[in-house]
């Protein structure tokens, strides 16, 4: 055990490097420190707050040696909310910080040295702030009806007037719906009392199309729900679609524990990204920035360069909007998500679109090839959730032996475990990491391996 330091221990160390959750890095007798808001090159003093076998956690005391890219972070509650981990660094360099991301989770997994060529610099975003096209908050009433975030790795929670990395137009229809269950007496879950009404709201903007779609998640159902609705699309005429869930509050429950129910307007609302409509149904998911979306699937376009007679595979496809950038290059494509209201809303957006030669399927990967051992598949692309593909979908993708992989990724460790396997078969020719998310810690990249 590390009987060399306690907590409480105010130690002075050397920041190295940032760490995947966007903490500073250090070492005290070669062991690793990791310290929120702590920089590279930074000289600091910190207080130990929790050791473990391989590590130690610490909050700064005072910095000695200040970097040269330290910020004011621009929102009053940065570091109380935690939902951004990078306000106090600057930009630019933070795209800097998330290609060594990726290159130290590459040096860490992989069993040799990848060249430092193989990884782009990092593409920005041209406004990092206001970029969040969808919102999935806590309503609270203690004293007041708020709406806050849960503070990171705790249950506690943190009210906000508005957020600046979320859209504006979010940000004001909140505020309208704060007004008006405060007006209509539709009151936010008490905690504690274990009453109250609204749980959560989510509210989701197309930036291209500007409509909005409302979901109240509720614990319970109230009668004066109805009027609130019918007011609040009166005050924002950009709503089209609102939606509630009954849903009772548990650590387990996601926000669509239940099938949500219509109470005003279309079923969807639409998005536009690159010439294609989007049909959006309250749970089916959609990526959170759109000019940075768009980049991300024009990239995996760009690297497949498809020929007219291949046949594609579309994993994880979600509403299938790689589908839709792809079809019109090759013969084929198979578009693969499980989740059902994902399908349906991919479904209705391929056909407002015109494109006739995806197929969706509505399983997970390793029913959906087993349908389709009989088929050549040339190329397959990948944007699995933050835990990666996995041995599973590895092995299948050695049995299918495709010529090309596309793998876009939002965690570099898990990206780098699975390269480590899939590089026994194929050759890593180029990867490309993407700011989906600035100001936050989250690093995306597209990764382009053809088979040996």
């Amino acid at each position: 055990m590390n009987d060399f330091i306690n907590e409480n221990d105010v130690i002075n160390i050397d920041i190295r490097k940032i760490g995947i959750n966007g903490e500073g890095i250090g070492y005290y007798q070669q062991l690793a420190i990791f310290v929120d808001y702590a920089l590279p090159n930074e000289n600091v003093d910190v207080r130990i707050t929790k050791i473990f076998n391989n590590r130690a956690v610490g909050k700064v005391v005072k910095i000695h040696t200040k970097s040269e890219f330290r910020e004011t972070p621009f929102c009053p509650i940065y570091e109380k909310c935690g939902g951004c981990q990078l306000q106090h660094l600057n930009y630019n360099q933070t795209l800097i910080e998330k290609r060594q991301l990726i290159l130290d989770s590459f040096d860490r997994y992989i069993s040799f040295k990848v060249p430092r060529h193989l990884v782009n610099d990092t593409i920005g975003a041209e406004n990092p702030k206001f970029y969040r096209n969808k919102a999935s908050l806590p309503v609270e009433n203690k004293k007041r009806n708020e709406i806050g975030m849960y503070q990171s790795n705790s249950h506690k929670f943190v009210a906000l007037d508005e957020c600046p990395v979320q859209s504006k137009d979010i940000n004001r229809i909140l505020k309208t719906i704060l007004k008006l269950m405060n007006t209509f007496k539709v009151d936010g879950f008490d905690p504690k009392f274990n009453k109250g009404y609204v749980k959560s709201l989510v509210v989701r903007v197309s930036e291209k199309l500007r409509e909005a779609q409302v979901t109240f998640i509720l614990f319970n159902d109230s009668k004066y729900l109805p009027n609130l609705v019918e007011q609040l699309v009166k005050e924002e005429q950009m709503i089209k679609s609102v939606f509630k869930v009954i849903s009772k509050p548990t650590k387990k429950n996601p926000f669509f524990s239940d099938k949500p129910i219509k109470l005003f307007g279309k079923d969807t609302i639409n998005e536009q990204l690159n010439d294609y409509v989007f049909d959006l149904k309250p749970e089916a998911f959609f990526q959170l920035n759109g000019s940075q979306a768009d980049k991300f699937y024009l990239k995996m376009k760009e690297l497949a360069k498809l020929e007219k007679h291949e046949v594609a595979v579309d994993a994880y496809a979600g509403v299938a909007p790689v589908s839709h950038y792809i079809a019109n290059d090759c013969k084929k494509v198979y578009a693969i998500e499980l989740n059902e209201s994902s399908c349906e809303s991919a479904k209705l957006s391929l056909k407002e679109n015109g494109i006739d030669n995806v197929v969706v399927l509505q399983s997970d990967f390793n029913r959906a090839l087993s349908g389709l051992k009989e088929t050549q598949i040339d190329v397959m692309f990948f944007d699995p959730p933050r835990t990666g593909l996995g041995e599973e979908t590895i092995e299948l993708i050695f049995k299918f032996k495709p010529n090309r992989l596309i793998y876009g990724s939002c965690n570099p460790s898990t990206l780098a475990k699975d390269l480590a396997v899939l590089l026994n078969d194929y050759v890593l020719v180029e990867t490309q990491p993407l700011d989906m998310f600035p100001y936050t810690s989250l690093v995306e990249s597209v990764s382009l391996l053809h088979k040996k």
